[in-house]
């Protein structure tokens, strides 16, 4: 049904201009008003829903035309209704409109006239097609010379497909301009007819994609008035529950009677936001062959279903005792950082019991989670995201990574959700929506989100919000079974003039006056208590989004209480704990694929917790590239030598610098000590 602004719109947009260009959900189907219905013939008033054709011209014929036709290049030339193919022959013929009957009495006219597939007057026949055959070139011409010449009969026409034969302006040969300059004329020469006081001649063109609409039939031609066809609003929806409930299954429970319940009709409208007309009668098909109905209980499951198709659900296999463990499994990943696993566990109960927002709306189609991670780098935010996605979904491939920093320019937005229509790779979707289309149960990890572009950054409102994204081809991906996970080193950077990274203008406290590198903002930051350094970090936060940014919208939709702040990793323990966990993932790597051990004494392991790029500069991260420079970096060209004579073998890794000096003296790379040991 058409929803009664959407209706309005178009009632305007004929009455005014001569030339109606839809676009939009035009693939869809339509139900019918009442008095609309009333209007169908016999053959298809059954029918529980229309084509746009056919829409459109039901509202021309009750705007008063007096015939309208319709075309496309495969089905050729249709007369909307018997009683209308006489005149419309005559129009094509060249004949007058109106011929006196004396005149015409016993008289054949020498021209071939096209005839309808069905008996000639049959005023019941609907829709009849004309058994002559146009181009798209030749068929608006007789538009322009034969359908719009009598100045007195008023001649709808509706195109279908049109964005197959008119593409961009830009990019049309001779031929098409031919086409777009045959349309225009066609305007112009019946917009006399609006002086009067009926409705004149009209000529609609839909468009499949909105992208496609040429401008200079849009924007450049003051005679057109650009439509969009939206998809079902809610109170579409609501309607379609009302009047076709029935075609639904019960799914072995009682009988529901949406027709009167009007609560549980406006629960099934919320649930279904985002669908289409035709994906509501797919839907009813759906629930006969999976005997699923339409009661508060099943409605989700089969709208589960319908749009994820048979893939398992990953939330109901999470058992109970993963998520009463889960502080624990999570330690074990992340190390030392207590505070943000106490806050994320709630969350994951809730996502699996299905209580993301229950403020909100009776039921939320909003991801299961939202989660900003915020802090200085290596400091585990990756990894708990790493071990979010393999505690919930089961392994770490459930992580669907984007690093924003490939997307810092606008126009790299097409890469993430998709080309507008008319683009290169328009028909190879965006790299997120083909991620989350294959992957619906995951997590979802955007890093280093303050270095995209602010325009991308919109994108994520309707994720938030509705947990929805369509895409530049029109398909739509749901995340509402989906964990969303932001990063950002934001404020833990000195203030830069012209940088990106959101600290510009961030106001620091007035004892941290003087702070001018970033290690001396790391120092300072990390003697921060807890508490100050998330207030920090969220003022960083807040600032980027609010003042430098000007989206506050974008922070609303994440939730400033879901902003959670790493700290620093000044825990010796968790350095131990962190440090003896790489050496040892290093170290079955090394043993599965060359066969060698390494050993690292306790004086090379104090040199890696103290050394200036490590820990205290880049984290976790940070050792792991200190592992790589001292110990793979020698021992790779030693493998490539000598790979089979060390094998079984164990290389010891030693500074030769007294324990209690490595802190206090600077790093002297001719104290490190290789030796190979048999094992």
């Amino acid at each position: 049904m058409m929803s009664n602004k959407w209706r309005s719109n178009l009632r305007d947009a004929i009455l005014l201009d001569p030339l109606l260009l839809v676009h939009g959900n035009c693939k869809d189907l339509f139900l019918l008003h009442s008095d609309q219905r009333s209007k169908l013939p016999t053959l298809i008033a059954d029918s529980p829903a229309v084509t746009i054709e056919l829409m459109l011209a039901l509202e021309l014929e009750a705007m008063g035309l007096d015939a309208i036709v319709v075309y496309d290049p495969i089905s050729g030339l249709r007369v909307m209704r018997g009683s209308m193919q006489p005149l419309v022959e005559r129009l094509l013929s060249g004949q007058p409109a109106n011929p006196s009957p004396l005149k015409n009495q016993g008289v054949k006219s020498g021209v071939s006239l096209p005839q309808a597939q069905t008996n000639q007057h049959d005023a019941e026949a609907w829709m009849a097609p004309l058994d002559i055959k146009y181009g798209p070139y030749d068929f608006l011409k007789v538009v322009h010379d034969s359908l719009f010449n009598d100045p007195n009969i008023r001649v709808g026409v509706i195109c279908l497909f049109v964005d197959r034969y008119l593409p961009f302006s830009d990019r049309q040969d001779s031929p098409e301009r031919q086409i777009s300059l045959v349309i225009q004329k066609a305007a112009m020469k019946v917009w006399p007819q609006n002086l009067k006081s009926k409705v004149g001649s009209r000529l609609i063109l839909v468009f499949d994609v909105e992208g496609q609409v040429p401008q200079e039939l849009n924007t450049l031609f003051p005679f057109a008035r650009s439509l969009l066809v939206p998809p079902p609003t809610i109170e579409d929806r609501d309607a379609f529950f009302r009047d076709f409930y029935q075609l639904f299954d019960n799914g072995n429970e009682a009988p529901v009677n949406l027709s009167k319940d009007a609560d549980q009709r406006k629960l099934a409208a919320q649930l279904s936001d985002g669908l289409k007309m035709q994906d509501l009668f797919s839907l009813a098909i759906l629930s006969h062959s999976e005997h699923l109905g339409i009661s508060p209980k099943q409605l989700p499951l089969l709208l589960a279903r319908f749009k994820f198709g048979t893939q398992e659900n990953a939330w109901a296999n999470v058992s109970t005792s993963a998520l009463l463990d889960a502080a624990q499994r999570l330690t074990v990943r992340v190390k030392g950082q207590p505070e943000i696993i106490n806050e994320i566990v709630p969350v994951l109960i809730r996502a699996k019991l299905g209580m993301t927002d229950l403020a909100g709306k009776v039921t939320s189609a909003k991801p299961r989670g939202v989660f900003f991670f915020v802090g200085p780098t290596g400091v585990g935010k990756t990894e708990l995201s790493k071990a979010i996605a393999e505690l919930i979904f089961g392994d770490e491939q459930s992580l669907l990574r984007f690093d924003m920093s490939e997307y810092s320019e606008e126009h790299q937005q097409a890469r993430l959700v998709g080309a507008p229509p008319g683009y290169v790779g328009f028909d190879q979707g965006g790299q997120l929506t083909n991620a989350i289309s294959e992957k619906p149960f995951s997590v979802v990890l955007f890093d280093e989100i303050e270095k995209a572009h602010g325009r991308i950054l919109d994108k994520f409102l309707q994720i938030l919000d509705d947990g929805r994204l369509t895409d530049g081809m029109g398909k739509t991906v749901y995340f509402t079974e989906s964990i969303i996970i932001f990063t950002s080193n934001l404020g833990s950077r000195s203030p830069v003039a012209g940088s990106n990274d959101g600290s510009v203008g961030l106001p620091l406290p007035s004892n941290s006056k003087g702070i001018a590198s970033t290690s001396g903002t790391y120092n300072y930051l990390r003697s921060l208590a807890y508490p100050e350094l998330c207030e920090h970090f969220r003022e960083a936060v807040k600032f980027f989004f609010v003042e430098k940014l000007g989206r506050p919208e974008i922070l609303n939709r994440i939730g400033e209480e879901n902003i959670l702040v790493f700290r620093f990793l000044t825990d010796d323990g968790a350095k131990i704990e962190i440090l003896d966990q790489q050496i040892k993932n290093m170290q079955v790597v090394l043993q599965e694929r060359h066969h060698v051990k390494i050993y690292c004494t306790q004086a090379f392991k104090k040199l890696l917790m103290v050394h200036h790029s490590g820990f205290d500069r880049n984290g976790a991260r940070g050792v792991r590239n200190l592992l790589n420079r001292f110990v793979l970096n020698h021992l790779a060209p030693e493998l490539l030598v000598r790979g089979d004579q060390r094998r079984g073998q164990t290389l010891r890794i030693d500074y030769e610098v007294d324990a209690a000096q490595i802190a206090s003296e600077p790093f002297n790379a001719s104290n490190l000590k290789y030796e190979w040991i048999d094992q």
